[in-house]
């Protein structure tokens, strides 16, 4: 029985494709997040986690922002 299960437990049952997917990046995009990310010796999810908090922390830098 799901019905009680919280958005974040179902969204952490599936897949790391299926997540991708869900955001609807270009599939050519995926599969250059997949190479790099094997490159790397990471998942996806790192990856991505990694290089969006180096973008913010830029963009914050750039604009005067506090984080």
């Amino acid at each position: 029985m799901g019905a009680g299960r919280s958005r974040k437990e179902k969204v952490m049952d599936t897949g790391g494709t299926e997540r991708l997917l869900q955001v609807k990046l270009p599939a050519d995009l995926v599969k250059t997040l997949r190479i790099l990310a094997l490159e790397q010796d990471t998942t996806v999810k790192a990856l991505l986690t990694r290089l969006l908090e180096e973008y913010v922390a830029q963009q914050r830098r750039r604009t005067g922002g506090r984080g």
